[in-house]
């Protein structure tokens, strides 16, 4: 397993392998994408809970993730447990689901304690940045008790990395790979955003790849993992809702060519429902195919950060 990748190295190895019209993540990615993180998961073996934490949500391909995990148990004691590194992509927009393939494993130590034991950390380098942009690959931290292997589903050949995390003896992260943007991306407040009421936050892509699309892009927009934003109606308990309320295309509009140099631009109403917030992560995606499920002929991802104000600022007390 490579460790110790320093962003020198990697921007360097971006800027000889990019073909024309192909932009390597943004700065606001690889800055405010570090505030993208995971939520913690755990699992119990014999009365110990293990937690897992991951640095990242979403990273370039090729990138490195540092996993931290801690044992916790009334009685101080050892724990052995194993680490796989998993990948999966469809590159090609396939209908067939793409199996999870380990591309790293390691055996960790840990002591547990009452309120915890001592971190251990392990750097994981998540697979190898792909020749072309707007190729996204899935990447799954799952661990186990040492030794305990994962089942394999009824009829299929297939391991079943789900089972274990369902019934409580496996912890999995999941993590965003990205080869790269071939269409320019800006993430905009449109007035002031606030932590007590809706504001805007505009999307606007244009079409720097270097050739008229056959479609504009589908962009989203949501936030850290943290807040549990939502696009979906059925999660009313999220810190954080967010619905599109304008876009320049309308949504299936199959007719219409997206010209080199054009722009287009989304805009959503962000409703803040968790008291407090100070700071928001915005993480926006855009993507375009000539057919469905794929392949992606063009996309762009990137993440931004608004420090949130309140409406009307609270008066102290005399």
């Amino acid at each position: 397993m490579s460790r110790n990748t320093t962003l020198a190295a990697f921007i360097l190895t971006v800027a000889v392998i990019v073909p024309a019209g192909w932009h390597a993540l943004g700065a606001d990615l690889q800055a405010d994408g570090k505030r993208l993180r995971p939520l913690q998961q755990s699992f119990v073996v014999d009365g110990t809970r293990i937690t897992l934490d991951v640095d990242r949500r979403v990273v370039m391909t090729g990138d490195t993730v540092r996993a931290t995990l801690v044992a916790f148990s009334d009685t101080p004691k050892q724990i052995a447990v194993d680490l796989i590194a998993l990948n999966s992509n469809n590159y090609e927009g396939s209908r067939v689901e793409t199996p999870w393939i380990p591309i790293d494993r390691e055996t960790l130590k840990l002591t547990a304690a009452p309120r915890g034991g001592k971190p251990v950390e392990t750097a994981i380098k998540l697979g190898t940045l792909p020749d072309r942009p707007a190729l996204t690959d899935s990447f799954k931290i799952y661990v186990t008790p040492h030794g305990k292997k994962p089942p394999r589903y009824e009829g299929d050949d297939r391991v079943d990395y789900d089972t274990g995390v369902s019934e409580g003896y496996a912890a999995a992260v999941e993590v965003t790979g990205w080869s790269g943007n071939n269409l320019k991306m800006s993430i905009e407040a449109e007035g002031r955003p606030t932590s007590d009421a809706p504001f805007t936050i505009a999307v606007r892509v244009k079409n720097t790849s270097g050739q008229p699309l056959a479609h504009a892009p589908n962009i989203s927009l949501s936030t850290e993992a943290v807040l549990e934003g939502t696009e979906a109606a059925n999660h009313e308990d999220a810190a954080v809702a967010i619905d599109q309320i304008e876009t320049d295309v309308p949504a299936f509009d199959y007719d219409t060519e997206f010209r080199g140099g054009q722009s287009v631009v989304a805009r959503y109403r962000v409703t803040p429902r968790k008291p407090g917030l100070r700071n928001m992560t915005f993480l926006a995606s855009a993507y375009e195919l000539d057919d469905a499920p794929g392949p992606v002929t063009a996309g762009a991802k990137d993440a931004r950060t608004f420090r949130l104000s309140e409406t009307t600022p609270a008066v102290a007390a005399r």
